[in-house]
């Protein structure tokens, strides 16, 4: 299988949005899958619709038990102690919602507003 140690690819693991690690990293550190196969996975996943574990299993490189394996015994015990430590940042408010109640709280003299004084300091 793939040797997880080579280094150009150890410096761009997939990860998502929230910065966690996504499926394939995990199974690219565990040896199973080569950096290749992410990129062709992924590109089946924009051209499918299909989830990355799909199209990996269908093309026959990764069993489904060995995916929910890897999910149950790796992949959540590690994410919970991650969420426990508090390394995963709180969702993030959608911009149309966050933008809707900004404009409400300054027209309305609510918190930061215009009239308000805000602290800062220059170091």
């Amino acid at each position: 299988m793939y040797n997880s140690t080579n280094t150009a690819t150890q410096t761009h693991l997939p990860t998502s949005r929230l910065g966690r690690k996504r499926l394939g990293a995990y199974l690219l550190e565990a040896g199973l899958i080569t950096p290749a196969q992410i990129q062709v996975a992924a590109y089946d996943q924009q051209v499918t619709g299909k989830k990355f574990s799909e199209v990996i299993v269908d093309r026959g490189w990764i069993k489904q038990q060995t995916i929910d394996f890897l999910i149950k015994h790796v992949i959540n015990p590690e994410q919970r102690g991650m969420r426990s430590a508090g390394v995963f940042a709180p969702p993030v408010e959608p911009f149309e919602q966050l933008y809707a109640r900004r404009k409400h709280e300054v027209l309305n003299g609510g918190p930061h507003s215009t009239e308000e004084e805000v602290p800062w300091t220059v170091d």
